[in-house]
C-alpha cells in the first residue's frame, strides 16, 4: 500500500512541476525600463534599420536605431535601445533587429522611443 501512495504523490509532484514550468513564450519577458513600470506597446520582429551615432539628428549624445519602415503606434520613429552592445555602436551600421517598444509618459521630453533589443545582427544581402 505504501508503494501505491508514493507513486500517487510522485505523479502529483511531476504534474505540478510540468504545469508550473510550461510558461508560454508568447508573453514578453521585459528586462529594460522596468524601474519605471513601463508597458510594452508593441513588439518588432526582424526589422531593418541603421544605427545612428551620438551626432545624429534624433538624439544628441545617444545611439539610436532608425528603422527603414514606419512602425504604427510609435510617435517618434527612432528607437533608443537600452541594451545596444558595444559592437553595434558605430554610426551607419545596418542591422536586422527585434525587440520591444515601451511607452513613454507625457511628462517626458524624449527624442526616441524606448526600446529593448531582443535580437540584433548585421544586415547582409
Amino acid at each position: 500500500m505504501k508503494t501505491a501512495q508514493i507513486y500517487i504523490v510522485l505523479c502529483g509532484l511531476c504534474f505540478l512541476l510540468i504545469s508550473l514550468s510550461g510558461c508560454s513564450k508568447d508573453k514578453p519577458q521585459p528586462g529594460c525600463f522596468q524601474e519605471a513600470n513601463r508597458t510594452i506597446l508593441t513588439t518588432i520582429s526582424n526589422a531593418t534599420g541603421t544605427i545612428r551615432g551620438p551626432e545624429n539628428p534624433f538624439c544628441s549624445e545617444e545611439y539610436v536605431i532608425q528603422p527603414d519602415m514606419e512602425v504604427q503606434r510609435v510617435p517618434l520613429g527612432a528607437f533608443f535601445p537600452c541594451n545596444l552592445s558595444q559592437e553595434f555602436q558605430t554610426d551607419g551600421t545596418r542591422v536586422v533587429f527585434s525587440g520591444y517598444i515601451y511607452e513613454s509618459f507625457e511628462t517626458e521630453d524624449i527624442c526616441a522611443d524606448f526600446f529593448e533589443i531582443t535580437e540584433i545582427k548585421l544586415f547582409t544581402l
